[in-house]
């Protein structure tokens, strides 16, 4: 099927590019990865509907998140299919905190069991 005007019309459209900053995250990690050498790609019609997006996107992973490793000396069993969380404190990082298991790692040899939280 040939390429009608409107498709071609579509594809020849300018790049637009749609950011959103938060001055609060900006000061308190000045030397973090902002994202903009390397922009997450999307295809929207117009820029409110990549703004929406963008907006969704913030909300998931804008705001300050922090990983946990704990070692643990004996093996830990975890149903798979289920996504455990556990309460995680660290008087030292000031955490008392529900957090999400990222990665699990047991070590039949040592018996230990390594946990990576994340939240």
């Amino acid at each position: 099927m040939p390429a009608l005007p409107s498709d071609i019309a579509a594809a020849l459209r300018p790049r637009m590019v749609v950011s959103s900053q938060d001055a609060t995250i900006k000061t308190r990690f000045p030397s973090a990865r902002d994202g903009s050498d390397d922009p997450a790609e999307g295809f929207f019609d117009s820029a409110a509907d990549a703004t929406t997006a963008l907006a969704q996107r913030v909300a998931l992973l804008g705001v300050t998140r922090r990983r946990f490793v704990v070692t643990v000396n004996d093996m830990i069993e975890i149903t798979p299919g289920t996504v455990p969380t556990h309460r995680v404190i660290d008087a030292e990082q000031g955490l008392d905190a529900s957090m999400l298991l990222s990665r699990l790692e047991v070590d039949l040899e040592q018996e230990t069991t390594q946990l990576e939280y994340f939240g």
